[in-house]
Formats: C-alpha cells, sequence, structure tokens
C-alpha cells in the first residue's frame, strides 16, 4: 500500500510539471483564469488525457473530495469513481487521447465530503462549459456523466450530439447493476461517432 501511495504521488508531481504542456496548456491557462475573477479554486485538466485535441467530452457533475488532494479532474484519482470510468473507457475502446473530463460545476465544494451541486448553481456555471467548448476544436460529442450533468445540459445551448451516461459511483454501480451495462454502451456510442472520422479505426487498448 505504502508503495503504490509513493507512486500515486510520483505520478501526481509529474503531471503538476505537465500542466501547461501541450495538449491541455491552453484549458489549463483557462481553468487558472476562471479562478482567478472567481475567487474559487478549480482543478486541473489531466495532462494524460487529450486536451484540445479530445473528440470526447466527458462532462461529470462535480469535482468529488479526492480532488483536492490531487488538483487534477481525472480518470487516475484514488476513488471508486475514477476507477469505474477508467475501466469504462478501457473497455469502450476509448484512448485517454479521445477524452478530456471536466465537470458541470468546475469548482471544488467537497472537500471535506460529497456536496450536490444546486440547480442555480449549474445554472451560474453553464456559461463555462459553453466557453470550454469553444477551446476544443475536435470535439464531436459530449458524454453527460449522471443525472445531474444530464440536467445542465440544456442550459449550456450546444448543438453538439449527447449521450446519457450512468454515473459511475460505486454505490450506483453495486445498488443497479445494469447501470454498468448502460454506461458501457454509452462509452461504446462514442467510440463509433468518433470513428466514424477516424480513418480505419478499431478498439484500441489503453496504452
Amino acid at each position: 500500500m505504502e508503495t503504490r501511495t509513493l507512486r500515486s504521488e510520483e505520478v501526481r508531481q509529474a503531471k503538476l510539471g505537465q500542466i501547461f504542456a501541450a495538449p491541455v496548456g491552453p484549458l489549463n491557462q483557462w481553468a487558472e483564469q476562471v479562478q482567478r475573477e472567481s475567487g474559487r479554486w478549480l482543478p486541473y485538466f489531466d495532462p494524460a488525457d487529450g486536451g484540445v485535441a479530445a473528440r470526447v467530452l466527458l462532462l461529470l457533475e462535480s469535482p468529488g473530495p479526492v480532488v483536492s488532494r490531487t488538483r487534477f479532474v481525472s480518470v487516475d484519482n484514488p476513488d471508486g469513481t475514477a476507477e469505474n470510468l477508467r475501466c469504462l473507457l478501457h473497455l469502450s475502446g476509448l484512448r485517454r487521447s479521445d477524452v478530456v473530463v471536466w465537470n458541470a460545476v468546475p469548482w471544488q465544494m467537497s472537500e471535506g465530503g460529497v456536496v450536490t451541486p444546486r440547480p442555480a448553481q449549474y445554472a451560474e456555471a453553464a456559461p463555462l462549459t459553453r466557453h470550454l467548448l469553444t477551446l476544443l476544436p475536435e470535439l464531436r460529442v459530449v458524454v453527460l456523466v449522471g443525472r445531474h450533468a444530464e440536467r445542465t445540459w440544456p442550459l449550456v445551448g450546444s448543438a453538439l450530439p449527447a449521450l446519457t451516461c450512468p454515473h459511475p459511483s460505486p454505490q450506483n454501480f453495486v445498488s443497479r447493476r445494469a447501470s454498468a451495462v448502460r454506461a458501457l454502451g454509452t462509452l461504446v456510442a462514442a467510440y463509433g461517432l468518433i470513428s466514424e472520422t477516424r480513418r480505419g479505426a478499431t478498439p484500441l487498448p489503453e496504452e
């Protein structure tokens, strides 16, 4: 366990050294700008993901408690939701370079425990998601992860295709086993949509 913790910290530190490098540099510069202007702490986009070259946006609900420690919105975060989402991506054929992960309410609210955003907070944050879309020129589809992200999407006002996906929390997957199957089906559908524009594409394993 100690070895795993040390390795996770090494990875985190390495990512912190890459936050302004391609392909996530423009996104993290924007995140820092939003933080300065709003006075709210925002996590970084993960350098291991597709950044501005991503074709799929995974729009979650709000940053979980662990984000206050890792400083990233990432499927590498040490919690059950991130682990489930990482497994789903692998099984669907989507590569990390295909996706970028963000939250409908992007600022950290749950450092001391899980906090469910209120409708007014989703409305306040919708313009940020709308602007984020302008920073993703290769984007082809948005996956709305969880019912709160789904409810927020009409406020964004985008014409991009959007797919709904059950939230991959351990509690949801254990109590509703069909949710995991539906979630995988959604990501497979997203893979299919981007494969239409990727010449000769076949599902690839995680590198």
